[in-house]
């Protein structure tokens, strides 16, 4: 007879999640992780795999609560274009007591070799930059720009952003990081 779960998945993957966003996946030990999940090593086996394929559950959850959040952020700014974009630069993962920063970018940085890792970011990350150049053609002096420009520009823009993603990890206040996002957009206006 099958056992029914004691835990809450969705709850237990959320806490791992925040484990290795905040310390890593090499600095995130098993007993860690089942001590945050308030779950034993058995079920975590037996309900999302190896360590391994729990980060990559973790990572591809937050890039899907990621993309949630920045639609969000998009949907809610006064006109699109430029306003857009900067309020996808100021978009924050809607997850109550997360970390600052950017799980993604983490898992760049620690993880660059693991292909797995390589192709859930680079996806988010190509997204995240072809919403960009969508926002940018909406505002009437990119709206007959060459594909090569805009492109470019877009993925300027993104590398800014993932700055600034770096800078709310370190700990920057939201009026240094409003600023700097108003920095990166002011020679597009």
């Amino acid at each position: 007879m099958a056992r029914t779960k004691s835990f809450e998945p969705a709850f237990a993957l959320q806490q791992a999640l925040f484990e290795f966003w905040r310390d890593g996946y090499e600095r995130t030990s098993t007993d860690a992780l089942t001590a945050a999940m308030g779950i034993g090593k058995r079920s975590l086996y037996d309900t999302f795999g190896t360590k391994h394929d729990l980060y990559l559950r973790t990572l591809t959850t937050y890039i899907a609560h990621a993309e949630e959040s920045h639609t969000q952020a998009v949907e809610a700014a006064p006109g699109g274009g430029l306003a857009g974009v900067r309020a996808l630069l100021r978009s924050r993962v809607a997850l109550p007591g997360c970390p600052s920063g950017c799980f993604a970018v983490n898992a760049a940085t620690e993880r660059p070799d693991d292909p797995d890792v390589h192709a859930a970011v680079h996806g988010y990350f190509t997204r995240s930059t072809d919403r960009i150049a969508w926002l940018l053609r909406q505002e009437d002096q990119w709206a007959g720009t060459r594909r090569e420009r805009l492109d470019r520009a877009a993925q300027a823009i993104h590398n800014g952003w993932l700055g600034l993603r770096v800078q709310a990890r370190l700990g920057s206040p939201d009026p240094e990081l409003d600023a700097a996002a108003d920095d990166l957009l002011s020679p597009l206006r």
